[in-house]
């Protein structure tokens, strides 16, 4: 095999299962299942029986049964790569970032440091909800929707977001700031590491930090000799698991492109566009003129989006900044970012800096406005702006989290939460989007922190190991 870098890998295999699950989206259709005998391809599918209501399920050729099982291969080769790298995530936000804290020692420096991070983290999101406000009252893309598109996909989407609205009632999460920072602490610290609430555990490993540098130097030191060995034996198993990653993102690629619903997005094309365009400004203009400016040595971008591949395509095929971050952390090393600094800003980030989420929010509720002619004014702008940067906050880095999120902010401004089937029509390719800003931020901000802190390593990128 030649002898290519990972995320070169990674590349190839992300383009290769583009093109095999559009292949599959364009030429396999009923007729191709009726050709291997299988007249019901949805129950065959999920190995249900058919509906009273619907055709029989047929007599199915050994050639549809190695298809079936070919597939279910294929998802399951995908999903379990993703839950490996959530299994790890959670042990590795919890040791280094409880070992980032107490590594610090005092109140005074973990102020300053933690101080910068979210002033850095304040600043993205504000551009990334301008970026939103700007883009939604310059295109317009509401308008671009007639309403029978509108009608027919409510129509067709509404289980879905019925579905998602029961689940933000479930959810039960407050979109007040009191509520938010109550939420961000665990009445039971085994509940949250087992229901993987990164906020949480974010939480509990700061006061561990905290809570160490408040004992005697030489045990804090043994502690924190014994976290950092955790947190290396963690992302020694990322090492592992990312020999696969190859497979699993040609696997998870394919499953998403040849189940995109095509015919939606070419309807809502002028909105999709849009909001990968807003994404596109903070992903190639807000972090790169970050990096360039603030960082000592300085980094130009291309060494800065070179040591960032492995992590954006990994985030770009899997929609999940949490499974994502042990990554995310291997590439801010290969950076010259300092491992002191990684382990405080990544898990942070993981948590707290959502700037593509945030500017999916705004627009998405602007998009709701247009289309169902919901009037805004300056404070309905302001309160969805502010809403969408909570809300970001407090969402899960998992995919299509943020969705069930936006049910508060729609219902906040008086727009029908009914529209959600529009933005789950087209949430998968967006969500992939919005990923791999999330992830970018994250980088971005610890070589921003790194180098006020003067832990930038002048070595320059190279692509991240495994």
């Amino acid at each position: 095999m030649p002898k290519f870098p990972a995320h070169v890998w990674i590349l190839l295999a992300l383009i290769a299962g583009a093109a095999v699950g559009a292949a599959i989206s364009v030429w396999w259709d009923t007729e191709t299942w009726r050709a291997m005998g299988v007249e019901n391809a949805k129950a065959f599918l999920s190995h249900t029986a058919p509906a009273a209501d619907a055709p029989p399920l047929g007599d199915p050729s050994p050639l549809a049964h190695t298809v079936r099982f070919a597939g279910e291969a294929a998802r399951f080769i995908g999903d379990l790569f993703l839950r490996l790298l959530r299994l790890i995530a959670v042990p590795v936000v919890l040791f280094s970032l409880a070992a980032a804290v107490a590594g610090v020692g005092n109140a005074r420096t973990l102020g300053r440091v933690g101080g910068k991070t979210l002033l850095v983290f304040a600043c993205t999101a504000v551009a990334a909800v301008f970026i939103a406000v700007a883009l939604s009252l310059s295109v317009r893309p509401g308008r671009f929707v007639n309403e029978t598109t509108r009608d027919a996909v409510l129509a067709e989407r509404a289980k879905d977001a019925a579905g998602r609205v029961g689940d933000a009632e479930k959810f039960g999460a407050s979109t007040s700031l009191w509520g938010q920072i109550l939420d961000a602490f665990p009445a039971n610290p085994f509940g949250a590491l087992a229901d993987g609430n990164m906020m949480q555990i974010v939480t509990m490993a700061i006061l561990l930090g905290v809570g160490l540098t408040l004992v005697s130097e030489e045990r804090r030191r043994e502690a924190v000799r014994v976290l950092e060995a955790l947190a290396e034996a963690c992302l020694q198993v990322v090492l592992v698991v990312m020999k696969f990653a190859p497979v699993a993102v040609f696997c998870l690629t394919a499953i998403v492109v040849a189940t995109m619903g095509w015919s939606v997005l070419g309807a809502l094309a002028v909105f999709v566009v849009t909001v990968l365009a807003g994404l596109g400004i903070i992903l190639f203009g807000v972090y790169p003129a970050m990096v360039t400016l603030f960082s000592k040595p300085r980094m130009s971008v291309g060494k800065f989006f070179r040591g960032m591949a492995p992590a954006q395509l990994l985030a770009f095929s899997s929609s999940s900044s949490a499974a994502t971050m042990p990554v995310t952390m291997r590439c801010c090393r290969a950076l010259g970012v300092s491992d002191r600094v990684t382990n405080l800003v990544c898990p942070l980030g993981t948590t707290v800096n959502m700037d593509g989420t945030a500017l999916y929010q705004v627009m998405c509720v602007t998009f709701l406005a247009q289309v169902f002619g919901v009037p805004l004014g300056v404070g309905e702008y302001v309160t969805i702006c502010a809403m969408a940067i909570l809300v970001a906050i407090g969402s899960p880095g998992l995919p299509s989290a943020s969705l069930v999120l936006m049910v508060f902010i729609l219902e906040a401004v008086g727009i029908p939460t009914a529209g959600l089937a529009l933005i789950i029509a087209v949430d998968r390719i967006l969500d992939m989007a919005r990923t791999v800003v999330n992830v970018t931020g994250d980088t971005a901000a610890a070589v921003v922190v790194a180098s006020g802190e003067g832990e930038l390593s002048p070595v320059g990128a190279r692509p991240a190991p495994g």
